[in-house]
């Protein structure tokens, strides 16, 4: 209990201080690839995940990992994004986050479970635009950040078949601002801000009909945020701000099914396909019922928000391929082909989604109980030419951006995981500690044992 408390308050710490969003994905605001392995393969990994990621991969292939291990690590994005209308750009500020994870696993000694935790970040969003920008109706700067806490378990029945599970804790924290067009009294401003905190759970089965062969089904499941105790601040036509209390603002964390095929061709080889279904349509509307109404210019009261989104179900298709060169080495490569859930009705800047193309690679290298991996993905964005109201802030008055509005994106990923292997002599449960130090860089994890 000890070592669950203490990696629970460290974890916090480690992504209160690190943790920069930039869920611009094809996916919404999802961010699917959570180490640098699953970079590298394009997240095809559901079946033939083999560390302690399986946590939010599939519990049950916690299984499957050697022994007990430690994983850290952290992936750097990088967003290049912009709209253009009319011969203008505006380009999003927010181009470089960073995104650190945790996961650790535990075989209990003489059963066949085995226990596992995990803080990361499936959801995330950070764009942000120049307040003077003619994207300024549409959005100036919108943020989501989660953080999950989860505990999970695996059941291993037979050799050919295990089951597993987690329970997650999510603290979110949103905020989303933009200028609001009031005709000839010029503009005002609203900024909302809110936290919420929720709980979510995933499963996971996993099926070895043959030695070279596994099938894995994971179910993960979805939440709400509610962000009832939000605060918003607007500012009317001569700069003055008013703060309101917001009710009604309803963020979703879409429940995903995946299902993976993992094939060993050879020793050396392996191959994984993964289709994955994520339920988008549960994000139909953004809106902010204020709990008083503020005058924005003569004649123009304003008591709440209303933004439509109408986003559909999603699939996604991936494959990834490792080959093991000798002991120490594995090269790692992937392709991925995912569909925006966002309609072209409704597309904006503060989410600038399209289909996309991932290209993914990267190589793991093993040395005495320590692993370091490295993954690199490169997302190609299908340009979008849209003709829609959403910079327009649902007014036609506004003559700020007549014609199509253009959105191109294109995001790198490089991310760096460095895991530790416990074979099972140390796996007592009082014979691994485990203590972190923060400092103005990354934190770093000190591992001890008592000698045998």
């Amino acid at each position: 209990m000890r070592l669950i408390l203490g990696v629970k308050t460290a974890g916090f710490s480690i992504f209160f201080l690190f943790w920069s969003p930039n869920g611009i994905f094809a996916g919404g605001y999802a961010i699917p690839h959570q180490t640098a392995k699953a970079v590298s393969l394009s997240n095809a990994v559901t079946a033939g995940v083999n560390d302690p990621s399986a946590v939010y991969v599939n519990p049950a292939a916690l299984t499957e990992v050697d022994g007990n291990q430690v994983l850290g690590g952290i992936t750097y994005i990088n967003t290049v994004s912009s709209v253009s209308n009319s011969g203008r750009r505006s380009v999003n500020k927010h181009d470089d986050s960073f995104l650190p994870t945790f996961f650790a696993n535990y075989h209990i000694p003489k059963t066949d479970l085995t226990f596992g935790i995990g803080l990361y970040s499936p959801f995330g969003l950070a764009t942000t635009y120049a307040e003077d920008g003619f994207t300024r109706f549409g959005a100036v700067r919108s943020e989501l950040k989660t953080i999950y806490v989860t505990n999970a378990m695996a059941w291993r029945v037979n050799p050919y078949l295990s089951f597993g599970g987690g329970l997650s804790f999510i603290h979110s924290s949103a905020l989303f601002s933009r200028a609001i067009f009031l005709g000839a009294a010029g503009e005002g401003r609203i900024r909302l801000t809110g936290t919420d905190n929720g709980f979510t759970f995933n499963l996971g089965v996993l099926f070895k009909p043959h030695k070279d062969v596994k099938i894995g089904l994971t179910y993960r499941g979805g939440e709400i945020l509610n962000f009832d105790t939000a605060k918003a601040k607007i500012a009317d036509f001569t700069g003055a701000v008013t703060t309101v209390k917001s009710k009604g603002t309803q963020l979703p964390l879409p429940p995903v099914i995946s299902l993976g095929i993992n094939w060993q061709p050879t020793p050396a080889w392996a191959l994984e396909f993964v289709y994955d279904y994520t339920r988008w349509s549960e994000f139909p509307h953004l809106k902010a019922r204020f709990d008083q109404s503020v005058l924005l210019a003569p004649g123009l009261p304003f008591s709440g928000l209303f933004i439509q989104e109408l986003w559909k179900n999603t699939s996604t298709l991936r494959l990834g391929s490792s080959y093991q060169l000798d002991d120490a080495f594995e090269l790692r490569a992937g392709i991925a082909v995912d569909e925006t859930p966002i309609p072209g009705n409704t597309l904006g800047p503060s989410i600038p989604g399209a289909d996309i193309l991932t290209l993914n690679g990267g190589f793991g290298y093993a040395w005495k109980g320590f692993t370091l991996d490295v993954g690199y993905m490169a997302v190609f964005y299908k340009n979008r030419r849209v003709l829609n109201n959403v910079l327009e802030a649902d007014t036609p008055l506004n003559p700020f951006t007549p014609g199509r509005d253009k959105y191109e994106t294109f995001n790198n990923f490089v991310a760096l995981n460095i895991h530790i292997v416990f074979k099972n002599r140390l796996s007592r449960p009082d014979s691994l500690t485990l203590s972190f130090a923060l400092s103005r860089s990354w934190p770093t994890c000190h591992v001890t044992a008592p000698p045998d």
